[in-house]
């Protein structure tokens, strides 16, 4: 059996809008309980879930320029045929799965950093979220980039603040 994991920005005692297993992410499905929403998808934190939607999924990036035959540019199929630019959307995800092709470097590490801020814009853009700023470090010694993203509401109040590591480090905790 799979072991769920909480959101990792999902305010502590709250369930999660997004169910992991370990590898992947799925949408949770609420109990017939649910006043109004009986057996629809859940959304007790549809921000801090659109949030790590956002960053934890892979959006569509650019061959490798190191091997331009390997066709991995992953991408959700919907962005496609699904983004209504007039609206605000954009490809859903972040490209900062393409870091592992690259050295852990300051260089690599404002990838990442700039990334995130790519994958957030669009809830940004359609007023979910106020400013965001992300800043990145390399640990050469550990092979890890470190993420701190900042993000406040649209009336400035924080809704985030620290390290965002996302779903790895919530999987070695698990």
């Amino acid at each position: 059996m799979a072991r769920l994991i909480v959101d990792p920005l999902a305010p502590q005692g709250a369930g999660p809008d997004t169910v992991w297993d370990g590898e992947r992410g799925d949408m949770a499905v609420a109990p017939l309980s649910e006043p109004g929403n009986p057996q629809g998808l859940l959304a007790r934190n549809p921000l801090l879930t659109a949030i790590v939607l956002a960053l934890e999924s892979d959006a569509r990036g650019a061959r490798d320029p190191l091997d331009p035959y390997a066709y991995d540019v992953r991408g959700w199929p919907g962005d496609g045929f699904d983004v209504d630019r007039s609206r605000g959307e954009a490809p859903l995800g972040s490209t900062t799965w393409l870091a592992w092709r690259y050295a852990t470097d300051d260089e690599n590490a404002q990838r990442v950093a700039d990334a995130a801020l790519v994958a957030l814009k669009p809830l940004q853009d359609q007023g979910a979220l106020g400013t965001v700023d992300v800043s990145a470090s390399a640990d050469p010694a550990n092979n890890r980039i470190r993420r701190f993203i900042h993000i406040h509401r649209p009336d400035g109040t924080v809704l985030y603040s620290g390290p965002y590591a996302g779903l790895w480090d919530a999987l070695r905790a698990g």
